[in-house]
């Protein structure tokens, strides 16, 4: 569960960005993004509004289920792997999310309390003392409910802080899908010319166009196992897709999900799959 709504929360994030054509989110557009997080361990761990509501002016009840309550909004937001807070996991979001005038102090609070965690084998008592130190390190750029980790997946109830909207655009959905586009032209050696119209029908049968096709597919964690996911691409659809498309969309899907099966090979998989989508509904197929 805790991946599912990671990789729905760091989507969101990056959409974000590419919606409102910014390099990183305002300090209130971080506070928003993080309702997600906060919705999923409210229940979770049986806290009110009361209880946690305040964390991010310093109000820090020392009480499990609070401390639990901090270490599902790390757990969420992938800051914890194996048990244990990841320090540069923290820091790289910070980098790629905070604005310009928040970074440096920000991360020096983190290397400054890095060490606490080590002080604790329970991890919600790790996440606790951890945010607490954050806080009384430098209470002024605190900001609680937005740690993430790298590489996303699925998609939105949509931009639904900032933006108060319930789905993209198509023109926000082909925009959003640029950070795939440009983390897999850099790992694939293909050019604008091989990739630049493939939502436009332009398949070259290349073997570079082929795997550039899967590593899209990839970051957009539509592969389980090596293999595409249909559950999961619907899934994407139903969450970040405009209504008058959806249907149109999952159809193409339902009609192509048998096409992978036939190539052992994902690069080829994923290629003539996306093909297969392209073919069946040329109108409302959209690609990096």
């Amino acid at each position: 569960m805790y991946e599912y709504f990671n990789r729905v929360y760091f989507l969101i994030l990056f959409l974000l960005f590419f919606v409102s054509d910014t390099a990183a989110m305002n300090r209130q557009q971080l506070k928003n993004s993080g309702k997600l997080l906060k919705k999923t361990c409210m229940p979770k761990h049986d806290v009110t509004e009361e209880q946690v509501g305040k964390i991010d002016q310093g109000n820090f009840l020392e009480e499990k289920n609070v401390m639990c309550y901090v270490a599902c909004i790390y757990s969420v937001g992938g800051a914890v792997k194996n048990n244990k807070i990841v320090h540069e996991a923290m820091i790289k979001q910070v980098d790629m999310m905070f604005p310009a005038e928040m970074k440096d102090p920000v991360k020096a609070a983190m290397e400054k309390c890095k060490g606490v965690a080590k002080k604790y084998k329970d991890i919600c008592e790790a996440c606790f003392y951890t945010a607490k130190c954050l806080y009384e390190t430098d209470p002024a750029n605190f900001m609680f409910l937005v740690m993430g980790r790298k590489d996303w997946l699925f998609l939105m109830v949509v931009v639904v802080s900032v933006h108060g909207i319930h789905a993209l655009t198509r023109q926000q959905l082909k925009k959003s899908s640029q950070v795939f586009k440009k983390k897999c032209m850099a790992k694939i050696d293909v050019t604008e010319d091989m990739i630049g119209d493939i939502d436009k029908g332009k398949f070259i049968e290349d073997k570079n166009v082929m795997c550039y096709i899967a590593c899209v597919y990839q970051m957009a964690q539509v592969i389980k196992n090596n293999k595409l996911s249909y559950e999961a691409t619907m899934k994407q659809v139903d969450l970040m897709y405009p209504a008058e498309m959806k249907d149109a969309v999952k159809k193409s899907i339902e009609n192509c999900k048998d096409v992978s099966k036939k190539y052992k090979d994902l690069c080829e998989a994923s290629y003539w799959t996306a093909k297969c989508i392209y073919e069946d509904d040329p109108k409302n197929f959209v690609f990096a």
